[in-house]
C-alpha cells in the first residue's frame, strides 16, 4: 500500500506542476491580478474571479469606482490603483509598456526591472521611466509624482528631472519645477493596502516556487509570472536566486536557500 501511495502523491505532484507550466507563459503586460469592489475594464464591470483572464489591451482602459485593482506589468512589477482612478493602456510591443494614468492614484511596486523592455508610466503630460527597483507614487487628481525608494528620471516637453527617496515632483504648469520632500507615511491607506498585497505575492511566489521543480529534482522554469490554481493568483518567480521587494518581503527562486533572511528596505537612502 505504501507503494501505491508513493506513486498516487508522484503522480499528483507531477500534475499540480504541469499545470503551473502550462500557466507559465509569456503574460501580456497589463493582465489584472486583483480586483475588490466596482472595477470596470473598457466599459464592462469586472468579475471577482477574473484575474487570470482580464487583460488591459492597448487603447482601453481599467476605472475603479468604490474599488481597487492590481495589474501586472513586467515580470516583478505591480501596478495598485487607488479608488476613483483611471488607468489607460497606451502601448505593449516587444520593447515598450507604456501606461497613463489618467485620474486618482497609483502605487508602482517595482521588484526587478526588465532589461530588454522600457516602461513608462505618463501622468499630466510628465513621463516616468521605472527603470530601477523601488515604490513610486502617482497622483493625477493633485498632479505629483512621488518616491518612497528607489530613483526615477521624468521627463515633459520642456525639461527632466531626477526623482530620488522622499521626494516628490508636483506637476502644476510651471516653467522649471523642481522636487521637494515629503512625508511618507506609511500608515497611508493606499500605502498600507499596497504593503498588504506586497506580503501575499510573496507568500504566493514562494508557495509556487517550491513546486516549480520537477519531481527529478530539476529545475523546469524560467523568470516570470506562473499562474497559482490554489490561490487562484499570478505568482512572479525569479530565475535564479532571490529578489529583495523594496516592501521588505522576498521573491525566491525555487533553488535559493530561504535561510537568507530578507532585509528591510531603507526609506532614507
Amino acid at each position: 500500500m505504501s507503494g501505491l501511495r508513493k506513486l498516487a502523491r508522484c503522480a499528483l505532484g507531477s500534475m499540480f506542476v504541469s499545470a503551473l507550466l502550462s500557466g507559465a507563459q509569456e503574460v501580456a503586460p497589463g493582465i489584472v491580478n486583483y480586483s475588490e469592489g466596482q472595477v470596470v475594464l473598457d466599459g464592462k464591470a469586472l468579475a471577482a474571479d477574473a484575474a487570470r483572464t482580464a487583460v488591459v489591451a492597448p487603447g482601453q482602459v481599467l476605472q475603479t469606482e468604490k474599488g481597487r485593482a492590481e495589474v501586472l506589468l513586467t515580470p516583478g512589477v505591480f501596478l495598485r490603483m487607488g479608488e476613483s482612478s483611471t488607468v489607460k493602456m497606451e502601448a505593449v510591443s516587444g520593447t515598450d509598456v507604456r501606461l497613463e494614468l489618467v485620474r486618482g492614484e497609483a502605487l508602482v511596486e517595482v521588484n526587478r526591472v526588465a532589461r530588454n523592455r522600457r516602461l513608462d508610466l505618463i501622468v499630466k503630460g510628465a513621463d516616468a521611466r521605472l527603470d530601477r527597483s523601488g515604490v513610486y507614487r502617482f497622483n493625477a487628481s493633485e498632479p505629483a509624482i512621488a518616491v518612497y525608494c528607489g530613483r526615477v528620471r521624468v521627463e515633459d516637453d520642456r525639461h527632466g528631472t531626477t526623482l530620488r527617496p522622499g521626494q516628490e515632483l508636483l506637476l502644476n504648469g510651471t516653467n522649471a519645477p523642481r522636487p521637494r520632500k515629503f512625508a511618507r507615511a506609511e500608515t497611508d491607506a493606499m500605502y498600507a493596502w499596497s504593503k498588504s498585497r506586497a506580503g501575499y505575492a510573496s507568500q504566493v511566489s514562494e508557495w509556487t516556487g517550491e513546486n516549480l521543480l520537477g519531481l527529478d529534482g530539476q529545475p523546469k522554469y524560467g523568470n516570470g509570472w506562473y499562474w497559482s490554481p490554489w490561490y487562484k493568483s499570478w505568482a512572479f518567480v525569479p530565475e535564479k536566486g532571490y529578489v529583495l521587494s523594496p516592501f521588505g518581503y522576498g521573491f525566491y527562486a525555487p533553488h535559493a536557500p530561504h535561510y537568507l533572511p530578507p532585509v528591510f528596505a531603507d526609506f532614507r537612502k
